[in-house]
């Protein structure tokens, strides 16, 4: 313990403040806008507390909500960016600076279930009926499993997918399982009519910073987050 303090107390020495401009997007129970209008979520807190343990702000104050794949490439270009929650893939290693985890995401696939869909018989057809959120890891996991992107509807916002898929105008949709259930239920759907036809994979979620952000920096949001999240 004495030692982490001193390593801890080493890194703040070493550290000057920094404005980020953060993203985030619709991923309840970890980041979504309430009925009133703010940015909340177990994610939001955790970034709120990480940034006032460690004297980082962020530009004017506010989160911006945004399609997920805005955010995706305005962290991938500019500096100080961070984009929350964000499954850490193979793919996207090299990508960004990682911070976390922070929490665990679900992905799969869901379907109504008196549609009875066999979502391998979709793969490869150019059928376009699998809603997919642009860039989305998700996406990225069907992609590994042989999907092409001409399987899918691709859209920036899984709200628009969903109504696709209540009014039979997609067969399935992938993304978070827990955000997409909720989506439905706050939408006021019948959850008993849905089901997951494939659950893809369980991923930790992380802070992704852009990945030129000193490493001091990220080292220190890392042994901080370890006190917030044991």
């Amino acid at each position: 313990m004495i030692r982490w303090i001193v390593l801890v107390c080493s890194l703040f020495l070493t550290l000057n403040a920094e404005n980020f401009r953060v993203y985030t997007e619709y991923n309840p129970p970890f980041n979504y806008r309430s009925a009133d209008g703010k940015v909340e979520g177990s994610s939001v807190w955790l970034l709120h507390e990480l940034f006032r343990q460690t004297g980082q702000t962020i530009v004017d104050g506010h989160i911006n909500v945004v399609p997920w794949s805005r955010g995706y490439h305005e962290v991938l270009e500019h500096a100080h960016t961070v984009l929350f929650s964000a499954a850490r893939t193979q793919e996207r290693e090299a990508l960004f600076a990682w911070v976390g985890p922070i929490g665990k995401l679900r992905i799969g696939v869901i379907a109504k279930k008196d549609r009875h869909i066999n979502l391998q018989a979709l793969r490869g057809k150019k059928l376009g009926k699998i809603g997919t959120v642009h860039e989305s890891g998700a996406e990225q996991l069907l992609l590994k499993e042989g999907f092409i992107l001409e399987d899918f509807d691709r859209f920036s916002n899984i709200d628009s997918q969903l109504r696709k898929l209540r009014e039979d105008r997609l067969d399935a949709v992938a993304f978070s399982v827990d955000a997409m259930f909720d989506t439905l239920q706050s939408a006021g759907y019948a959850l008993e009519t849905y089901e997951i036809v494939s659950l893809l994979r369980e991923n930790d979620l992380y802070f992704a910073f852009h990945r030129d952000t000193d490493p001091v920096l990220i080292e220190t949001l890392n042994q901080t987050l370890k006190t917030l999240r044991p």
